[in-house]
This record gives structure tokens, C-alpha cells and sequence, in this order.
């Protein structure tokens, strides 16, 4: 090294000196620290030593070319005023440089927190491989602004705005625990933040009692037998797809009639109610050696990956296109709020952490879980088994108590039928009667009688005051009402051995 004294038509003429690309700097006389680095290939730059927190640093003040030597001197003198004061000119630049990317920070929200603590790892990482990183990986995580988010979040969402609006709440949860573990600056504002996600409407599409019995055909049609058995189960228990898939036989409690479900959606484990025909169906899943699973897939030892194909040809076979497999789930709640299960009860049947996901759902009315599924199960089992076989209608005789087609017939007056549907709930007398709920509802409607409201037997069982509407007389007077039971009731078999 070699101290000169600098002027403005030297620094371009100095030679550089020095063997095998070695370093070779002329040190200012005027500013010490300061001086000219001339590189082998001919290149100039002023440069400037110090040392700080007991490190020596040289920083580079620019290319001798582009800067004159009065300009570098005075950068010089604002780099040395830093040191004095104990600061290092170049920490920010350091901090730049060592900034993550954001493909890094993807990787690391992955790999510490989306898979090993979520079960939607693999779609969180679908969607960040996928449309951010293409995007925005080799960007500085510290430089995407919410501008880019927002391009991104737009661009997708003009075709997929549910997705897009799923990519958003991705991308805010990795940079809030980029923040946390330190891989960005403590206050660095989130991109997310601000961005108007697109407008959701909550799905409430469901199988309606119309529909069901086509499906019950489509399903018992499906080749697959483990698919089968396991749409069935999905229809009965109300349970998630992915939990019963992973179910193995050691998770089910056969005198308890409960399925143990390790790690739910919500991250808490919990024994789901099996009613008495979801557990007759259990049992006539065939058993797999060497497969601990319920729902076995072609693999040995492995579950079922998935229903989406099975699922697909049942569909298309009951002509339900609109219907999604987790609808099935949507339609026990469904289900069991049109037989007056309370909102809690449905809730805790469906393992739902937040009230607000069933809060469209039930009406308050005090049931066991159990036997809400029960009454469930069975209604389930009698409609898809008296509807799917079609009978030819015959002539029936309206003067005898059994017609020739083997159902029985009863007969009420309207005093008497509403004193009926007053002293016990409709399910109850259809039961009894061997006839379904939403025939006798309609034949009460038909007839002009007024039946109890929804939550009117929970009002009631509460000591709750509940309004009784009185009977109207109507112009046909009080005639004679007929009501045929299913021909497949225990009320109709009797009726049927005693004639």
C-alpha cells in the first residue's frame, strides 16, 4: 500500500501494482482512511477503512469513473462521522443482504409451522409453490408491498375468488410468523394488510329428503366396496371425510358405540356417536388383514387416499351435480335440525369449535346425542329403503282398515287428530302410527288443523308460556280424515297378522 496525494487528473493514471490480484489502494495524504483502490483489470473505486465494534470494514463509495474526487471526499467524511459516533455505515446494507427471499420464507413457514401443525400443510404449500412464488420468490421478503399481494390476490381471483381470498389469509399467516421467529424486521408491516378480500356467501346446499333416495340407488351402487361403505358412514355419523378415512377398527368403541378421532379439524381429539344403524354398518365392512384402516385403499396396509372418484360416479348417477361430498356433512346437520335438534346439540354432534359455524342451523331444544342420531339413522334407513323400489299403484278399499296392497289405514276425526298432534311431538305420533312425520304434517295441513311450532315442545318442557291455537271450524264440518301407514311399519305388519 501507498499514501499519495490525490488529485482529480491523477486517479485516472495510477498504475495498479501488486502480484497475483493483490490488493493495492492508494491512501489519501489529505483524509486518512480514505483512498483509491485500483483493481488488475484497470477499474477504480474509492474506498474507505475504519473500524468498528472492534471490526475492520472497508466500504466501497462508488466507481472512480462515475464519481469525482471532491464527491468521494465528502462521502468519505459522512462515512467516518457515522464511525465516531458508533455507528456502522454499512449495517443496513448487511441487514439487506442477508434478508430472506421469499421462497425462503416460504420454505420456512412450511417446514415450521404449516405442516407439522396444520392439517391444510399440503394446501398451503399448493397454494404458495403455485402462485406466489413465481411471482414474488426471488424477491426480498422486506420489499413485497401490499401492492404486489394485491396484483397477485386480483389476478386469481377473477377466476377463483374463494381460492384467491384462502391465498391472502396463507400469505398474512407466513409473514405475521416471519415476524414472530425474526426472519423480518419487528413492526415490518404485514403486505396482506388492507386487502379487501372478494365477497363469500356461506353454501347451505344440502340432499333434501326428494333427492335422497336416488343417492341411497347411486351409492349401493358403487362398485368400490370400501367407497361405499364409507359415503354411507359419511351420511350417518356427519364426520369429515378426512377423519374417517384415517379411522382404524382400534378407534371404535363397540359397546359404547363411539369412533375415536384423534386429530380433528379443529385440533382437538373427540368420540364421535355412532347411532345403532351406523354401527350395523361397520359391521359389514370386510376386514383387510394386515390393514388396521376401516376404509382400506388398494395399497397394503394403507386407507383410502381419497372419495373424489367414487364420489363422482355417484353423483352423476343420482343426477346430483351440485352436491359436494362434504355436503353429506352439511346434511346431517341439516337433517337433524329438521327433527328439532338444538343448535348446541348439533354442534357438538358435528364437532364444531366456534357456535357460529352451526348458528344457521337449529333451533334450541334439549336432545342426547345419541339418540338425536338414532331417530337420524332410522329415518335415513326407511326412506331409502321405501323408495327405492317403485310399486304400481292399486285400487284401494277406503271402508276396510287394511287396503289390498297390504297398508293400513287410519282414520281421525279433525277433533281427534288435533287433540293428537297437541299431546305429543309429530315425530313421536308417526312413530307410533307407523306413518312418516311430513305425511301426517300434511294431513294435518289438508284438514286445516294447526300444529305446534318449531321449539314449542322446548318451550314447553322449560315451563316456558307457549300459545295453543284453537280448531276452526271449516265448511265440510268435522269429517273423517284417512292417513296410510308404510307398509314396511311395525304398525302395518301387526294390523296385517291380525286380519
Amino acid at each position: 500500500m501507498s499514501t499519495a496525494k490525490l488529485r482529480q487528473d491523477t486517479v485516472r493514471i495510477v498504475p495498479y501494482f501488486g502480484e497475483k490480484n493483490a490488493q493495492c489502494i492508494y491512501w489519501d495524504e489529505e483524509i486518512p482512511c480514505f483512498g483509491l483502490r485500483v483493481y488488475p483489470s484497470g477499474r477504480r473505486a474509492y474506498v474507505v477503512t475504519y473500524r468498528v465494534n472492534h471490526r475492520k470494514r472497508l466500504a466501497n463509495l462508488g466507481r472512480a469513473d462515475a464519481l469525482t474526487l471532491s464527491n468521494a471526499r465528502r462521502k468519505a467524511r459522512a462515512f467516518l462521522g457515522q464511525v465516531a459516533d458508533r455507528e456502522d455505515p454499512q449495517a443496513d446494507g448487511d441487514a439487506l443482504r442477508a434478508a430472506n427471499t421469499v421462497k425462503s420464507l416460504v420454505d420456512v413457514y412450511l417446514s415450521k409451522h404449516a405442516k407439522p401443525k396444520k392439517q391444510s400443510g399440503s394446501t398451503d404449500e399448493r397454494y404458495l409453490n403455485r402462485l406466489l412464488v413465481p411471482k414474488l420468490g426471488s424477491r426480498l421478503a422486506v420489499m413485497v408491498t401490499p401492492a404486489d399481494i394485491a396484483d397477485i390476490h386480483s389476478a386469481y381471483g377473477a377466476q377463483r375468488p374463494y381460492a384467491a381470498n384462502r391465498l391472502l389469509e396463507i400469505v398474512r399467516k407466513m409473514y405475521h410468523c416471519a415476524e414472530t421467529w425474526g426472519l423480518v424486521p419487528r413492526g415490518f408491516p404485514n403486505p396482506c394488510t388492507g386487502i379487501e378480500e372478494f365477497p363469500e356467501r356461506k353454501r347451505k346446499v344440502y340432499v333434501t329428503r326428494e333427492q335422497m333416495p336416488a343417492l341411497a340407488r347411486a351409492i349401493d351402487g358403487e362398485l368400490n366396496e370400501h367407497a361405499r361403505h364409507a359415503l354411507w358412514l359419511l351420511l350417518l355419523t356427519g364426520v369429515r371425510k378426512k377423519e374417517l378415512l384415517r379411522a382404524q377398527w382400534r378407534d371404535v368403541d363397540w359397546d359404547r358405540r363411539t369412533l375415536a378421532i384423534g386429530r380433528t379439524k379443529n385440533g382437538e381429539p373427540v368420540l364421535a356417536p355412532l347411532s345403532t344403524v351406523a354401527v350395523e354398518r361397520l359391521k359389514m365392512i370386510p376386514r383387510i388383514q394386515g390393514n388396521p384402516y376401516i376404509i382400506c385403499g388398494p395399497f397394503v396396509g394403507q386407507p383410502l387416499k381419497d372419495l373424489r372418484s367414487a364420489w363422482t360416479r355417484v353423483r352423476t348417477a343420482a343426477g346430483l351435480q351440485d352436491i359436494r361430498i362434504h355436503d353429506l356433512r352439511r346434511t346431517v346437520g341439516s337433517w337433524l335440525v329438521q327433527d328439532g335438534v338444538s343448535l348446541h346439540l348439533v354442534g357438538a354432534v358435528l364437532n364444531h369449535k366456534d357456535p357460529k359455524t352451526t348458528a344457521g342451523y337449529a333451533y334450541f331444544q334439549t336432545e342426547h346425542r345419541q339418540s338425536a342420531l338414532d331417530r337420524h339413522g332410522e329415518r335415513l334407513r326407511g326412506i331409502a329403503a321405501s323408495k327405492t323400489t317403485r310399486r304400481k299403484r292399486k285400487t284401494r278399499d277406503n271402508q276396510s282398515m287394511v287396503t289390498n296392497t297390504g297398508h293400513h289405514v287410519h282414520r281421525f276425526s279433525r277433533q281427534e287428530l288435533y287433540d293428537l298432534v297437541w299431546s305429543q311431538p309429530i315425530a313421536t305420533l308417526a312413530e307410533t302410527y307407523g306413518v312418516t312425520d311430513v305425511g301426517l304434517a300434511k294431513a294435518c295441513r289438508r284438514a286445516g288443523i294447526p300444529v305446534p311450532h318449531r321449539g314449542y315442545w322446548a318451550k314447553l318442557s322449560a315451563g316456558q308460556k307457549v300459545e295453543k291455537p284453537g280448531l276452526i271450524p271449516t265448511s265440510t264440518g268435522n269429517g273423517e280424515i284417512a292417513i296410510r301407514a308404510r307398509s314396511n311399519s311395525p304398525e302395518a305388519a301387526r294390523v296385517a297378522n291380525a286380519a
